[in-house]
């Protein structure tokens, strides 16, 4: 009998490829297994086509791909990515989830520890990510961090579950004028994660997050849809999530101060529209990391909790409906938040004729309320 032969190292014939900058294709499908970290170049932008799957080799324990100027002090700009399979590959990583997820905040972030991020960039202008399907990272799948004029759309997440704090687009401050939209697949932590601050472990940069759409979020027995989180004297302001779909464990939207982080908390002109979304009912299967799922059907499906201070913000066209009974309030407010004020426009919720849902969840404070076709039916 042949052994099986180990996986071809295509790294070095990619890098070859990216280092000559301006557009590079890579047309010929089939797998490439990566053993060290590509660099991508400012004013690059490569384009894979169908069929091609860039693969984590068996413990290389590396990003796919980073931008040039990751971790050295320098910018980037003008990369441009299109296509491809990118595989994670985090059974073959010799780590084990639950420990990962216990121990991630033993060692802080540093460029040359890994973290489990699959796809990153950091310190860069005019990113555009899109037409990529993005498999088992043991991390985040796409994480941005100070990036400006960022565009991220039509990615698919194929996620194999068996490890947490797996965001699909994880957005680092500083962020100013990003589009993020057409998100389908499911993650086994937040589709879009949006900080500020964040974990030491994933703390690349923090700073203000201003100007950013997201929409057309789309999930199938989802974590979270799209999580906001501010503080540390931080503002995330000019933020519209439209078109939230599918079905969560935990939350559509949640907007918090995670870790409760000393310093002011501020969130301003957020916009939520077009949620047509439920708390989902069906348990992670064997195999699933699930350290977090205790008391998730509580969890609130709008939620402002752990001390979100806002300013002013709008939410309207929203439809849930639970074909099963959920102790998820619609729409709440810890009791430490408050928003200055809030304008509440056709919010429609409905069970099926044996079910319950609550609709509200108000602790905190609202200044000024608007209401405009609120109905429990």
């Amino acid at each position: 009998m042949i052994p099986n032969s180990p996986p071809l190292d295509a790294t070095a014939k990619l890098q070859a490829l990216l280092d000559r900058c301006g557009i590079v294709t890579l047309d010929t499908p089939g797998e490439y297994f990566i053993h060290k970290t590509l660099i991508i170049h400012s004013n690059t932008r490569l384009v894979l086509a169908p069929g091609v799957r860039l693969i984590a080799a068996p413990l290389s324990r590396c990003a796919l791909l980073q931008n040039e100027h990751f971790a050295d002090g320098g910018h980037d700009e003008n990369i441009e990515i299109e296509g491809g399979i990118w595989d994670g590959n985090c059974d073959e990583m010799g780590m084990d989830g639950e420990y990962e997820a216990t121990h991630r905040l033993d060692h802080p972030y540093s460029p040359d520890l890994f973290k489990g991020k699959l796809i990153r960039f950091a310190h860069v202008d005019r990113l555009s990510l899109s037409k990529m399907t993005v498999r088992n990272p043991v991390s985040y799948g796409i994480q941005i961090a100070d990036a400006c004029g960022y565009v991220v759309r039509d990615i698919f997440f194929d996620y194999n579950w068996h490890f947490g704090t797996t965001d699909g687009v994880h957005i680092n401050g500083p962020s100013y004028n990003g589009l993020i939209e057409n998100l389908s697949g499911t993650t086994n932590d937040d589709m879009i994660g949006v900080t500020t601050y964040d974990e030491e472990h994933a703390e690349v940069t923090k700073g203000d997050i201003k100007n950013l759409v997201m929409r057309n979020i789309s999930a199938h027995n989802g974590y979270s849809g799209v999580r906001l989180l501010s503080g540390e004297g931080f503002v995330m302001e000019n933020v519209r999530i439209d078109g939230l779909y599918g079905t969560y464990r935990h939350h559509a939207v949640i907007i918090s101060n995670h870790n409760r982080r000393p310093g002011r908390v501020w969130f301003d002109n957020l916009v939520i529209e077009h949620v047509y979304a439920s708390k989902s009912a069906t348990p992670l299967g064997e195999g699933c990391f699930r350290m977090w799922e205790d008391d998730a059907d509580k969890c609130v499906f709008l939620s402002f909790d752990k001390g979100a201070i806002c300013g002013n913000v709008l939410i309207r066209d929203v439809s849930r409906h639970q074909a099963q009974s959920t102790e998820s309030p619609l729409l709440g407010l810890g009791k430490d938040c408050s928003i200055n004020r809030l304008v509440l426009d056709n919010i429609h919720q409905t069970t099926a004729e044996s079910a319950t849902a609550p609709l509200w969840q108000i602790n905190g404070t609202v200044h000024t309320l608007i209401q405009r076709d609120v109905i429990q039916e």
